[in-house]
């Protein structure tokens, strides 16, 4: 008797390790489609989905690409609008997206091949992102981002 429990034991625990492994492999997939869905939403412009992916709290921050002090989530939005709606011929390629879950909060990480005409200005290159999620009501959010330049 005491091993049949045991055996019951055994199975469900495995279960349970199974489905907590699939519902990781979720999130990772989900947050990965989140990013580059960001991107997406950069290159057509599309402020409101920008601005609201952010978490509207003091607790939000930002550091580059284009301004080295650390930004509010006020000041990213605005940055964020002046800098997409001042470019053109915009393509980014996303490359080696990795995502790691801590509970409620996720950290991305990934390289950035960018490309865009500014003031008629053709500009290239590859920078280094990090976007740190957490998880709320409204979906992630993200709480934190960091951009610099990749060398």
């Amino acid at each position: 008797m005491i091993l049949k429990w045991f055996l019951v034991v055994l199975f469900l625990s495995f279960s349970l390790l199974s489905c907590e492994s699939q519902n990781s492999s979720y999130k990772e997939a989900q947050l990965k489609e989140l990013v580059e869905r960001i991107w997406v939403d950069a290159v057509e412009g599309n402020l409101e989905a920008l601005s609201e992916i952010h978490l509207d709290s003091p607790k939000f921050s930002k550091f580059g690409p284009r301004i080295s002090t650390r930004q509010d989530v006020k000041s990213t939005n605005i940055n964020e609008a002046e800098h997409f709606l001042s470019i053109q011929d915009a393509s980014f390629k996303l490359e080696d997206i990795k995502v790691d879950i801590f509970g409620e909060v996720a950290v991305t990480t990934f390289y950035n091949n960018y490309s865009f005409i500014k003031n008629e200005i053709p500009i290239k290159g590859k920078a280094r992102v990090t976007l740190v999620f957490i998880s709320t009501e409204k979906g992630w959010k993200i709480v934190h981002e960091h951009s610099s330049p990749f060398i």
